[in-house]
């Protein structure tokens, strides 16, 4: 899926880090509760898709089921959570080849991963969808390889099933909102597909295709995470998982399944797929900021498309620009201040990430219920996509919040209540910001703010000519 979490990261970056900080062995489970959730959440969200593409979708949806104000907010929102998802992946892929080649600081790697992002996101240079395509499919064969050397050899010769067991995450109730928040910041990038909706052949084939990732990942997800307890045994899953900066552990299964060759492909394919997903959530910055600026609702130069010239010709380079500015300091002010670069900039990040994409879903919900009462979409809408999916999407998403934002001492590692309500209070001054800036939109330019999320496009409509990185 275009701008998701790559399933490598979750496998090497979420899985193994969620039975890491958290020791609750009922992590596959997780994933097939917060994919239920996500599905009911994402129903009014395609919805809107299907009705109302846009490049910058929650800022789109919320303005026209909820009002301006809220699309302005919305929108601040997503830029501020897709760039904590894509800067938190210049940790795992700087901590993940530093230790892996034993050389150079992490900094170093995260550094270097950032040039090429930055590189790509302002030049018209094109990876094109054969190569993602390719990529995503030796993914999914790596994984389903693992997978399947675990269950063929379990640890103790029988398949355990302790990990799908409700006690096996709900005992460790104190640690279940870190495994949630990890657990979302796996599928964060799965809704992203609708930022690339304008470019697409309809609206129908980016739902379509957002469908299939939301019923495929959950399973694919679970099965991975049950796979590596089977292998190690359930006992000592959480030891092999702390240990995996120096046993190489999941690679270790691909090892003994396969052989060290297949373990050099496994690597370099991890590190590949990290990279692509830094690219892919990039692009999707890129096209929300592209969007926005359009309707002139930040500044318009934002919105510029080839103004650079020669092999930049035809790159969304200002708002490639800002983001990879954002990204760099991120990484500085972390390598200053010796954050960890996954326990913190990592898990920290990703889980921001999570509860802003979870608040965003919450709010587009609600907003597509306002959407077609006021009397949006076509006439004959069941219920399912009017009302009723909808809400259940609200109601589940928040469910699934506020266990997350409950347990925060878990996500954070700290147990001062000020540390504990930093990411919930981050988000929540997102949201006022973005409202304060919209009162100024109100203000100074009321025909834009009649507009907000009402633009069309233009230049990115045809991306294989005129976007940098295609997709």
């Amino acid at each position: 899926m275009v701008g998701a979490t790559s399933p490598m990261a979750v496998l090497v970056g979420g899985v193994v880090n969620t039975y890491a900080a958290t020791g609750v062995l009922g992590t596959p489970l997780a994933f097939l509760i917060v994919g239920g959730a996500l599905g009911l959440l994402m129903i009014g969200y395609l919805a809107m898709t299907n009705r109302e593409g846009n490049a910058a979708p929650a800022y789109a949806f919320l303005a026209l089921g909820l009002g301006p104000s809220w699309g302005i907010a919305g929108g601040a929102l997503m830029f501020a959570a897709t760039n904590a998802i894509q800067i938190s992946l210049y940790g795992l892929i700087g901590a993940t080849t530093a230790d892996l080649t034993g050389v150079g600081h992490w900094t170093v790697w995260a550094v270097a991963a950032w040039v090429v992002v930055a590189v790509f996101g302002v030049a018209n240079f094109s990876l094109g969808k054969v190569v993602i395509a390719v990529v995503g499919v030796a993914e999914l064969l790596m994984i389903g390889a693992v997978i399947l050397a675990a269950f063929t050899h379990p640890h103790g010769g029988r398949v355990s099933t302790a990990p799908l067991a409700v006690g096996a995450l709900w005992d460790q109730r104190g640690q279940v909102g870190l495994v949630f928040a990890l657990t979302v910041a796996a599928f964060v990038g799965a809704e992203s597909g609708a930022s690339f909706a304008e470019e697409g052949k309809t609206d129908r084939t980016v739902v379509r295709a957002t469908v299939a990732a939301l019923v495929v990942l959950p399973v694919v997800y679970c099965a991975m995470a049950w796979a590596l307890p089977v292998w190690t045994g359930p006992e000592q899953i959480v030891a092999e998982s702390q240990g995996a900066s120096r046993t190489g552990f999941p690679f270790t299964i691909v090892a003994a399944g396969y052989g060290g060759g297949m373990v050099v492909v496994a690597r370099a394919l991890m590190l590949c797929s990290f990279l692509i997903s830094a690219l892919s959530f990039h692009q999707t910055i890129g096209r929300y900021v592209h969007a926005i600026a359009r309707e002139r609702v930040i500044p318009v130069w934002l919105a510029d498309v080839g103004r650079l010239g020669g092999r930049m010709a035809g790159a969304t380079a200002p708002a490639s620009l800002l983001q990879s500015g954002i990204a760099l300091v991120v990484i500085g002010v972390c390598t200053l201040l010796r954050v960890d670069p996954i326990g913190g900039m990592f898990i920290w990040l990703s889980s921001a990430a999570a509860v802003g994409v979870l608040v965003m879903l919450i709010g587009v919900s609600i907003a597509t219920v306002f959407y077609f009462r006021k009397g949006g979409g076509g006439r004959h809408d069941p219920v399912t996509v009017r009302t009723a999916g909808p809400v259940l999407g609200a109601i589940a998403g928040s469910g699934l919040l506020a266990v997350i934002v409950s347990n925060q001492s878990a996500v954070l590692g700290a147990t001062s209540a000020g540390l504990q309500a930093v990411i919930p209070l981050l988000v929540v001054a997102v949201v006022l910001a973005g409202f304060g800036y919209a009162w100024r939109v109100r203000r100074r330019w009321p025909d834009r703010y009649a507009e907000v999320g009402r633009g069309r496009p233009d230049e990115v409509t045809v991306p294989d000519l005129q976007v940098g990185f295609r997709v």
